[in-house]
């Protein structure tokens, strides 16, 4: 009978060890799933303080139209002024104040939303062309810009920028409407890509470094 005990006793004890060293080996696993996943959550959360945002560009295809309507056109100065701007957008947000001097409507200085968490620490990767719209009279280029800034919690934020512009004969807004006129006799002009006045005959050329005025800006 005490045999018998012993032996009861001894199986209990090997299920108990059993269910234990089981239960050690799951919580290990366990364990080293959960730091993997933490690995792995680090690894991503740098990823997106350290890679800038990527951008769809359609240059390749839009941009021969662009020339078409502007043969004065110059991709690498218009670039340049994205980058300006897109670094003033947050220069502006830093500052709580617009830093804007010249080439935006009145509209955008009026409306224009900035985000509230840049301390600093901007750089502007790299910019894109990634909308050309014909709407009537008017011709708008959007670009994107992939930017980095320090944000006032500690972080590290890389964003898209959106920035749209309208081209323009001259910086005249009236009622949110782009007024296009003739440098010659100031009739207005039906569309921004005509290249000679239907009034006076007078050619209408447009400088690609300071024909452009920023209507719209904000993430997205």
């Amino acid at each position: 009978m005490q045999w018998y005990l012993i032996a009861l006793l001894a199986i209990g004890g090997l299920g108990v060890l059993y269910v234990v060293v089981y239960a050690v080996r799951w919580i290990t696993r366990v364990g080293s799933k959960a730091e993997s996943l933490i690995d792995q959550i680090k690894t991503a959360d740098e990823a997106a303080r350290t890679t800038p945002r990527s951008l769809t560009s359609v240059e390749s295809f839009m941009l021969p139209q662009v020339m078409k309507d502007f043969p004065e056109y110059n991709p690498a100065v218009i670039a340049e002024r994205v980058k300006r701007d897109a670094r003033l957008f947050y220069e502006s947000a830093a500052a709580g104040e617009l830093l804007y001097e010249g080439g935006v409507s009145a509209a955008l200085k009026e409306n224009l939303k900035l985000p509230d968490n840049v301390a600093g620490g901007i750089e502007v990767h790299k910019v894109a062309l990634t909308a050309y719209d014909r709407q009537m009279r008017d011709r708008l280029i959007t670009y994107q810009a992939a930017v980095k800034y320090d944000g006032k919690d500690n972080d590290v934020y890389q964003v898209r920028l959106k920035l749209r512009y309208v081209a323009a004969y001259t910086n005249d807004f009236q009622n949110g409407i782009t007024v296009i006129k003739c440098p010659n006799c100031s009739a207005p002009v039906p569309a921004v890509g005509d290249k000679v006045c239907r009034y006076c005959g007078a050619a209408l050329l447009v400088s690609a470094g300071q024909g452009w005025v920023l209507v719209d800006a904000g993430e997205c």
